[in-house]
């Protein structure tokens, strides 16, 4: 009866396609849901395009800190309208359903870990936004899994943008982004870094380098989404 009045009162849309939906739904109606664009094809090691002739376009020939990378669906479609809504539209409440089909890709593939974390955001865009989606999926996939959450890195304030670089430029500009956070000492524990968009696998690379230098024993990252890196092959 509570969710019927806040629907009347509060009326909610759908996130994919605009459509009324039940607040309980997450601002996702069974449609959209049935319409996600999941990746049936990918490296089995960093979730990138399906490699030709054996050699992936992405990791292979480089240090790769990650001992997996998984990826839900590719950013296009459905997917790309509810990480754009809970980004930019502000709808953080998408972060429940987002995190609810990480941990089916999870389970899907039998992946635990000790700890679970995210790619973190300086403190300028963090007050721009007013949230990291990385940390709000991250949550909520420790919430269902019972798993704990932690912030485990850092980002430095000051560093270029990833976003008109190459796929070559990418991997050298991130070096040193990132940091462990004060007291993570992870002594050996296995970590799973949750952040929303997959496109050249810099990111959350640097990342595991810095979780492997605070101690982990190994790091599996999971992103919602993989953009399209054919354009950065040519820069």
């Amino acid at each position: 009866m509570i969710e019927l009045f806040a629907d009347i009162l509060f009326p909610s849309r759908c996130a994919g396609c605009g459509r009324p939906v039940s607040s309980q739904m997450n601002f996702l109606c069974s449609s959209c849901a049935r319409a996600i664009p999941f990746l049936d094809r990918s490296c089995p090691v960093c979730s990138g395009p399906e490699p030709e002739n054996g050699t992936c376009t992405v990791c292979s020939g480089r240090r790769w800190y990650l001992d997996t990378n998984i990826t839900v669906a590719a950013y296009s479609g459905i997917m790309k309208n509810l990480l754009r809504e809970l980004k930019f539209g502000k709808v953080r409440r998408l972060h429940a359903v987002l995190g609810a089909l990480a941990c089916d890709e999870l389970s899907a593939r039998g992946v635990s870990a000790d700890l679970i974390t995210w790619v973190p955001m300086n403190a300028k865009k963090l007050r721009h936004r007013g949230f990291n989606q990385s940390e709000l999926i991250a949550r909520a996939v420790s919430k269902k899994t019972g798993i704990p959450s932690r912030r485990l890195l850092s980002e430095r304030s000051g560093t270029g943008k990833q976003r008109e670089l190459g796929l070559r430029d990418r991997f050298i500009n991130i070096l040193g982004r990132y940091e462990a956070a004060p007291g993570a000492r992870l002594a050996g524990q296995s970590v799973l870094l949750v952040d929303d968009i997959f496109t050249t696998g810099a990111t959350i690379n640097e990342c595991a380098r810095q979780l492997m230098n605070a101690g982990a024993r190994s790091v599996i990252s999971l992103t919602m989404a993989r953009a399209d890196i054919k354009r950065l092959e040519k820069k």
